[in-house]
């Protein structure tokens, strides 16, 4: 293995985010008939990021409310600084690690202007409601608050590399995937999706194996008595990584 490789692995999670596009494509959303459901759907984005889909959401009806530690920040230029930092930091090794990810990816210059969305719409969205701050495996909802629940691109992704995710020294094992899964039901009514259920491999080579949690929790699910599921999805970014986990309550 070349020694100068940048391996795609991070030493935190990452404040990064994606446009409605994305959400649709990650999540197999179909928005018209969201649309016309009535009563209105809601929708919870958790952890959210600083991602457009709530702002752009709402631009055409959605009622969605994105949830994340970082909302605990009030002023929108310090969120900006992290944003920027870590758009770089995730251009620099994707581009170092282009193997790992399907050629339809999203360029971090498309998501960055996306990103942009979110800051601009941050203080007034937040006054509104749309920016909740909160952490898993504890939110800060009660039972039952929202029909559709939304997880994209922290659990399992940034577990630690052995399991299958990209963060080193990774707090989020499988007990806490358990609880935070067990919180995302918690407050849904409906549904919990979540996407991806893998993380980019750690080096050139590694197998592209299912996540070493995957099987434990949806066994869990499936003895609660959820229906518990792996849907195809279009989103095209990391290989092997082209299903979402879907729970039915």
């Amino acid at each position: 293995m070349p020694s100068d490789r940048d391996e795609f692995r991070f030493e935190r999670v990452a404040f990064f985010g994606r446009a409605i596009e994305e959400y649709v494509s990650m999540f197999n959303l179909n928005v018209p008939a969201l649309l016309n459901c009535s009563p209105p759907v809601t929708i919870l984005d958790c952890p959210a990021g600083p991602a457009a889909f709530a702002r752009q959401g709402a631009d055409i009806g959605l009622n969605i409310v994105a949830c994340d530690p970082m909302f605990a920040e009030e002023d929108a230029e310090k969120l900006r600084w992290v944003v920027d930092t870590d758009a770089q930091n995730v251009a620099k090794k994707t581009v170092a690690n282009r193997q790992l990810f399907h050629p339809e990816l999203t360029p971090v210059r498309v998501r960055r202007r996306a990103m942009e969305v979110f800051l601009d719409d941050y203080s007034a969205g937040r006054t509104a409601g749309r920016y909740v701050p909160g952490q898993l495996p504890y939110l800060p909802f009660p039972d039952k608050s929202f029909d559709l629940v939304l997880s994209a691109n922290f659990l399992f992704l940034y577990s630690d590399t052995e399991s299958g995710g990209m963060l080193e020294h990774s707090p989020f094992d499988l007990a806490f995937h358990k609880k935070a899964l067990a919180d995302l039901l918690r407050v849904a009514r409906e549904e919990v999706r979540i996407y991806p259920l893998r993380g980019p491999a750690a080096s050139v080579g590694q197998s592209h194996e299912a996540h070493a949690f995957l099987q434990p929790l949806m066994q869990d699910l499936l003895d609660a008595g959820h229906r518990a599921e792996l849907q195809s999805v279009e989103q095209r970014d990391i290989v092997g990584a082209e299903s979402m986990l879907v729970v039915s309550l």
